[in-house]
């Protein structure tokens, strides 16, 4: 992968007391802070992965030092803390734009189309009393569950690109070394409505559903498929759903905090309900107080659930390979 900035890195300018001489710098996550050459600069600026830095020598000396000194990274894994990881399949960077358009007409047309398609392929399935064929492919299987992963976060990478996100890089997410899903690596939009949050955070949600419709359209095409493309319709579903838990890191955590006006309903539920002063008096507001104690509950119990989700993840995973 080509040089991309790392986390907490920051370049800039700045000029001596006196003088109208601009300079340049760059300070990595520990504080460590450089004065650096216009050119250097310049090329850092455009360092989001998809392109080879414009430096003398193609950087051959360069980079190793900017590596050493963790200002930028070329490795597609990325530690995080040591328990989720990344790898990054595809940087962005700057090539987003290029694509608004037509990621403003998919992400229009998601919501509706999604909905009418699922409903579609329940109903003519239910009603058709086509019957279910008794072959199953478990490389198929796998390979279209792959492909449910990478169409999920395409939907968050099309909302993201149509509202303007800054998108950085999409890939898989790693439990230690184990695939566990995929995600889409963004920066925050101030400007962001609410309504575009909520969407921004729904549309990979909704893009398993439409992934579950087309899957029980074609089942009724292709009797020797069907039961491998009902399992996947199935798996889609059960993927939304998971999504939609109010659980740190998940869309429905999102989605939930962009529709309270909060950056983390996780952080606030833990900061309200385990505080036994704050939980007593949310506990005597009256109705408003109750049910916003249910829904925090709700968000706490959702990490568990979440947890759990994983561990049955991981063990069966662990032997499907045994």
């Amino acid at each position: 992968m080509y040089p991309v900035l790392k986390e907490g890195v920051s370049i800039g300018t700045f000029q001596y007391e006196g003088s109208d001489t601009t300079h340049y710098y760059i300070e990595n996550a520990d504080g460590e802070e450089f004065e650096i050459s216009h050119r250097l600069w310049d090329a850092l600026l455009q360092a989001d992965g998809t392109h080879p830095l414009d430096l003398p020598d193609d950087g051959r000396r360069v980079l190793p030092k900017l590596k050493r000194l963790g200002f930028v990274r070329t490795s597609r894994f990325v530690r995080d803390d040591g328990i989720f990881n990344r790898f990054i399949l595809f940087p962005i960077g700057s090539q987003s734009p290029k694509t608004r358009l037509i990621c403003k007409a998919i992400n229009a047309a998601l919501p509706l189309v999604s909905a009418l398609i699922f409903a579609i392929g329940v109903y003519l399935l239910r009603s058709s009393g086509t019957d279910i064929g008794y072959y199953f492919s478990w490389w198929l299987y796998y390979g279209l569950l792959v492909c449910s992963l990478a169409l999920h976060e395409a939907g968050h990478l099309a909302a993201g690109i149509a509202y303007g996100y800054k998108i950085s890089n999409t890939g898989i997410l790693l439990l230690g070394m184990i695939p566990i899903g995929a995600y889409v690596a963004h920066g925050g939009k101030k400007d962001a409505s609410r309504s575009e949050k909520v969407q921004f955070a729904l549309a990979g949600v909704e893009m398993n559903f439409l992934i579950a419709g087309f899957c029980l359209l074609m089942a009724m095409q292709f009797y020797s498929l069907s039961l491998v493309l009902v399992s996947v319709a199935n798996i889609n579903v059960v993927l939304a759903g998971i999504n939609l838990l109010p659980a740190l890191g998940l869309d429905g955590e999102s989605a939930l905090s962009a529709v309270c006006g909060v950056n983390s309903i996780s952080k606030v539920a833990k900061k309200l309900l385990l505080n036994k002063n704050r939980r007593k008096k949310l506990l005597r507001s009256g109705f408003s107080g109750y049910a916003c104690y249910c829904v925090l509950a709700i968000t706490m119990i959702s990490k568990v659930i979440l947890w759990l989700l994983i561990c049955l993840d991981v063990v069966s995973i662990f032997f499907n390979i045994f």
